[in-house]
């Protein structure tokens, strides 16, 4: 890789005769160099010329940082895209356990009768919908149930013992007995 000094030295280098064309002259000086000078050199042409091979150069380096810059930043990114993810499946699953489930309602608090039966459509939900590593991520079936006991707005009479454990039976019994 060039160091910036080095890139920054040859960057003006290449630059000083377009500065020069373009620039500083007046217009009758300019003609009265061009009079001694001769013909006008075909500086566009030059000018191309010069930069094709430097841009076939520069092209691919960039695009080596910025892949190298990706892939720095890649396993930071996956994994808070992994658990955005999580928590939007979780979300989707404790709402949709609570409209599926008969007497329990989006933004009321879920009864400890109805939360088992809430959790374990939710957690269904969850299964049915969402990618296999997100799944995985969130710790499974029981994983997924757990967070989704603890998402619900439960009564303070619920527990683990009296919602989770029997939500977790159901997803079982569910994945022995096939609907």
């Amino acid at each position: 890789m060039m160091h910036p000094i080095r890139a920054a030295l040859a960057l003006a280098v290449t630059g000083l005769p377009l500065a020069a064309q373009a620039g500083g002259a007046a217009p009758a000086v300019a003609s009265v160099a061009a009079s001694i000078a001769g013909p006008a050199l075909p500086w566009g042409d030059w000018l191309s010329g010069l930069l094709q091979p430097v841009t076939a150069a520069l092209v691919p380096l960039a695009a080596a940082a910025v892949t190298a810059g990706i892939a720095r930043v890649a396993p930071w990114a996956a994994s808070v895209l992994t658990r955005d993810r999580i928590e939007a499946a979780i979300r989707a699953g404790a709402e949709f356990g609570q409209n599926a489930v008969a007497g329990a309602a989006r933004g009321r608090t879920v009864s400890a009768d109805l939360g088992a039966a809430v959790v374990a459509a939710g957690a269904r939900h969850v299964l049915a919908t969402a990618p296999a590593h997100v799944v995985r991520k969130a710790g499974g079936p029981e994983g997924v149930a757990a967070r989704i006991f603890r998402a619900l707005p439960l009564d303070p009479q619920a527990s683990a013992a009296n919602v989770l454990a029997p939500a977790l039976a159901q997803l079982r019994g569910a994945d022995k007995h096939p609907a």
